[in-house]
């Protein structure tokens, strides 16, 4: 029978610690995932499982840079209709090292997205500018973009579909390869407000990489 080294048994111990210290990180990270998300939403939310599954991915990919289109205009309040992104974002950004810049052209939703992430200020930046406008002159490579500005009509759903279009088109150019976007608002008549985006992404080779209420694309 073979004996082992003592340098090999120690090097078998540490890696086993090492993955056992890994397995419990990630297994922490998603905890604090579902208690995040339990504190705004229910897990039977339109968008919990998709926003569940972009956290986790966000992780995977290392994602630094997040942008938010359309901000959380009712703070806190009004979750299970508005999804309280930029609050959940802004909890979960912490455990990432991440920012996250939130746009929007209505300065009173930005008032009441400001306030109700008073604690994790230094992880959110928020600006008041057309979405498109932004987009165009962010420098940054874009590792998270969240589209959710312009509200969708279903009796005139174009404006909203054009709109989310324009804004991939805008950042398109500091996307990459390990960038995710995520588009809400999407099961709904019509293909949702992602529609003509979601098109424009599939033909440049994005992926779907979860369909629902919420559509998640990525590149590789």
């Amino acid at each position: 029978m073979l004996k082992l080294s003592s340098k090999i048994l120690s090097c078998l111990l540490f890696s086993l610690i090492f993955l056992s210290k890994i397995a419990a990180i990630e297994n922490d990270y998603e905890q604090n995932i579902e208690k995040v998300l339990g504190d705004y939403i229910s897990p039977k939310d339109k968008r919990y499982c998709t926003l569940k599954a972009c956290l986790l991915l966000l992780r995977e990919r290392d994602a630094k840079t997040w942008i938010e289109t359309g901000t959380a205009r009712n703070g806190a309040c009004n979750c299970s209709s508005d999804g309280c992104s930029t609050v959940i974002f802004s909890k979960i950004a912490p455990f990432l090292k991440a920012k996250l810049y939130s746009v929007d052209i209505d300065k009173v939703a930005i008032k009441n997205a400001r306030q109700s992430v008073i604690k994790f200020s230094k992880f959110v930046s928020f600006s008041r500018s057309d979405s498109v406008v932004f987009l165009k002159k962010f420098s940054e490579p874009i590792d998270f973009l969240y589209l959710d500005s312009f509200d969708f009509d279903s009796s005139n759903p174009e404006p909203s579909q054009e709109h989310s279009l324009n804004e991939v088109i805008a950042a398109y150019p500091r996307l990459h390869k390990k960038s995710v976007i995520m588009i809400n608002d999407c099961g709904l008549p019509y293909g949702g407000k992602g529609a003509l985006a979601i098109k424009y992404l599939t033909q440049q080779g994005w992926k779907i990489y979860l369909d629902g209420y919420q559509v998640i694309l990525t590149k590789s």
